[in-house]
């Protein structure tokens, strides 16, 4: 099967999907701490997890500048808009409140961040395969068009 335009090198993949694993275990492990076993040694998992949190935050931000030039595919073959879009909105969400979390000085706002941070960002496991999949499906069709059209199958 000839690799589509679409799809992310193998690299780019990797770095996408290091990223958003690494955010959503350790933002798990920020949003239910009460999940973890209650002995000394687990006491500093919490900091530790938004030490790396932060660092897959800045990951995460490179890999959605690589993404650029599939965005501008996508669009243009108007090809999964709908699920990019919605990731492109979340990712944008996530990208301000985790902002708003490190600078905002209210508590009540804090709060509010905390929240919607957390559960928007775990959003993403249902968002991002979704996109992953609809996407294959799409190249997949595409291909077989593309043979069809040729003759074959």
């Amino acid at each position: 099967m000839q690799r589509s335009s679409f799809r992310l090198s193998r690299p780019l993949r990797a770095a996408v999907y290091l990223a958003f694993v690494a955010l959503l275990l350790t933002g798990a492990v920020l949003m239910f701490p009460e999940r973890l076993p209650t002995s000394e040694s687990w006491e500093r998992i919490p900091a530790l997890s938004r030490k790396i949190h932060g660092g897959a935050a800045m990951l995460a931000l490179l890999v959605l500048g690589a993404l650029t030039a599939h965005v501008k595919r996508g669009w243009k073959a108007a090809k999964n808009r709908l699920s990019g879009v919605l990731l492109l909105g979340l990712n944008t969400f996530l990208i301000a409140t985790g902002y708003g979390l490190y600078y905002a000085a209210d508590e009540d706002l804090r709060a509010w961040l905390i929240r919607w941070h957390g559960w928007i960002g775990l959003g993403t496991l249902v968002l991002l395969p979704a996109h992953v999949i609809v996407g294959r499906i799409i190249i997949r069709r595409l291909h077989h068009r593309k043979i069809q059209q040729r003759g074959g199958a």
